[in-house]
């Protein structure tokens, strides 16, 4: 009787053990792609920015910070196992075994990935093997790239002007030529003298000398000429 009694227990608890392993089903992993609605789009472009940092961080110089969901609840939707971001430059694809990092897992939240790509960036497309029976997931939020640094402009060297070559001139002065004009001598001789302005005794002397020359030269002409017409 007593046998009988723990042999029904048993069997209970085996029927039991059997319904909880039944009631919690084990999913295959399965691939999904990202909600179509989010792509394409640029970090910068998107219209969800954070930067968080405890998840993805940043904003970094020169690389753009993208941020993957599972919607619904954790229980159904399972995890991230890997996820491949195509983007117009490049693919980037992490793993949770791999990049642990870039994964948020386990519950009771919903599952994140994310990843880092240089700034501007266009992502086309992505793909994910989860664990769970999410069919899309979602691009949640984005934290674009800083702006890089303007780099320190080099002073502009400064022309150091050649002095201009000294031109020097010589200049040729022509001579002028000088005209003298003889000044007549003016006889000098005694003050006038008297109220009735006569000549001075030189003037006279001069005078009645050249009134001789030109008697005698007449006289000189007259006696020429008779001897001419005599002959």
């Amino acid at each position: 009787m007593r046998a009988s009694r723990l042999l029904q227990l048993s069997l209970v608890g085996a029927v039991a053990t059997a319904a909880l392993v039944i009631g919690s089903p084990a999913w295959a992993n399965t691939t999904i792609n990202i909600n179509p609605g989010n792509v394409p789009t640029t970090a910068a472009g998107f219209n969800t920015h954070e930067c968080d940092p405890n998840f993805g961080g940043g904003p970094f110089p020169g690389q753009d910070v993208f941020v993957f969901v599972l919607p619904g609840n954790h229980s159904t939707s399972g995890d991230f196992v890997s996820l491949t971001a195509t983007f117009n430059t490049e693919t980037i694809t992490i793993t949770a075994a791999a990049n642990p990092g870039n994964f948020s897992n386990g519950g009771p939240a919903t599952s994140k990935a994310f990843v880092l790509a240089p700034a501007g960036s266009i992502l086309t497309g992505a793909s994910a093997v989860i664990t769970g029976t999410a069919e899309f997931f979602n691009l949640t939020h984005t934290c674009p790239a800083s702006a890089s640094p303007s780099p320190t402009a080099s002073p502009t060297p400064t022309a150091t002007a050649s002095p201009s070559p000294s031109v020097t001139v010589t200049a040729t002065v022509t001579p002028t030529a000088t005209r003298t004009t003889a000044t007549p001598a003016v006889p000098s001789g005694p003050a006038r003298t008297g109220g009735g302005g006569g000549l001075p005794a030189g003037g006279i002397a001069w005078g009645l000398s050249a009134l001789t020359v030109a008697v005698g030269s007449g006289i000189g002409l007259m006696l020429a000429r008779r001897r001419r017409d005599s002959a």
